[in-house]
């Protein structure tokens, strides 16, 4: 349920003089931190009833009201929640998505990208800009994904983090792919099996291979693990680039070779070209960021930063994209957008 007003929402003003819209950048902080503050009280489902004083607000979630209502109102400005006349708060569009469970809600990834340890990661971008090297592993002692296994409670914001983002793009995927030629999909990296899940009730007669590592694997949706889905779903503990199932004649990857170096994107597009052999017919879709040309507001761009500094990854661009893939043996086929960010890459193996 929305709460709109007629509070105007300022988002970027464009009366904004450039000192002062840089001045916003830089001090970006001033911003995200009071949404991850928020996010942790859960502010966003108090507020899913209708509009609330602050009172009322601190006193449901164990917070001081004073610097409560400063959070609130700084987040206002920049058109998440709004401020009445009377003084409650309301709910606006933005502030909608950090209520939990809602259809594209972003609760989980605000709470992931504000958690310490990819805070303490950004710390060391400098370092990352001088070697090259990511900064997750000196900031926190071990690897991104390492590091995940080893502390489940982040894992689960992880992955909870893209499980809305994924409904959204499953949605998409369904209605832009004929599913009828084939007969098992193999989501790679598939978590804990949002997007396989929504392409088999979509397709009643496609089996489904869900590969992903094996903490990840333990948490599969109910529906493949045990569930309606489970007499066509086959678990696959792995770990991209290596352990590729075979048999099935669709491979999916989605938003996992961009955490990945370039050598073992190059590894795991290879591993996937030679379990598909001689199947002329079967195909490889992978669903990522494109980078596009020129100075326009991209989206892939920043997630091109977080990868780059976590884990070594990179956002490419569509050339880069086709050249990768004809370097490991397949030809694009199709390059589509999906649902934006996400774009859709289809290619056949050559």
């Amino acid at each position: 349920m929305s709460h709109d007003t007629t509070t105007d929402l300022p988002a970027f003003p464009d009366w904004m003089p450039p000192h002062l819209a840089l001045m916003q950048l830089v001090a970006a902080k001033w911003i995200s931190a009071p949404l991850v503050a928020l996010a942790e009280l859960g502010i966003a489902d108090l507020l899913a009833n209708g509009p609330c004083s602050v009172e009322n607000l601190a006193d449901a979630c164990g917070a001081d009201p004073d610097p409560l209502r400063r959070c609130l109102r700084a987040t206002a400005a920049v058109g998440v929640f709004a401020e009445l006349d009377n003084g409650h708060f309301t709910l606006t569009p933005m502030a909608e998505h950090l209520r939990y469970g809602r259809e594209l809600s972003l609760r989980d990834l605000t709470l992931f990208l504000g958690a310490e340890p990819t805070q303490r990661s950004f710390e060391r971008i400098t370092d990352v800009l001088r070697t090259g090297r990511p900064g997750f592993e000196d900031a926190n002692g071990k690897d991104f994904f390492a590091f995940l296994a080893d502390n489940p409670q982040l894992g689960a914001v992880y992955q909870g983090a893209w499980a809305p983002l994924t409904a959204g793009v499953a949605r998409a995927l369904v209605e832009a792919v004929d599913f009828t030629a084939f007969s098992t999909v193999a989501d790679l990296g598939g978590g804990t099996g949002t997007l396989l899940r929504s392409v088999l009730e979509a397709n009643e007669h496609l089996q489904g291979i869900l590969m992903d590592r094996p903490e990840v694997i333990a948490r599969a949706d109910p529906a493949l693990a045990g569930g309606p889905l489970a007499n066509r779903t086959h678990l696959v503990p792995g770990v991209l680039p290596s352990g590729i199932p075979d048999g099935a004649d669709v491979y999916m990857v989605k938003n996992a070779l961009h955490c990945m170096p370039e050598a073992e994107v190059e590894a795991a597009l290879k591993s996937i070209r030679t379990v598909i052999g001689d199947r002329s017919d079967a195909r490889l879709l992978l669903i990522e960021a494109v980078l596009q040309p020129g100075n326009a507001y991209d989206w892939g761009r920043f997630v091109d930063i977080e990868v780059m500094i976590n884990c070594g990854g990179r956002v490419h661009t569509r050339e880069e994209w086709e050249e990768l893939l004809t370097s490991c043996g397949f030809e694009p086929a199709d390059v589509r957008t999906l649902l934006p960010p996400q774009w859709l890459i289809t290619a056949r193996p050559v």
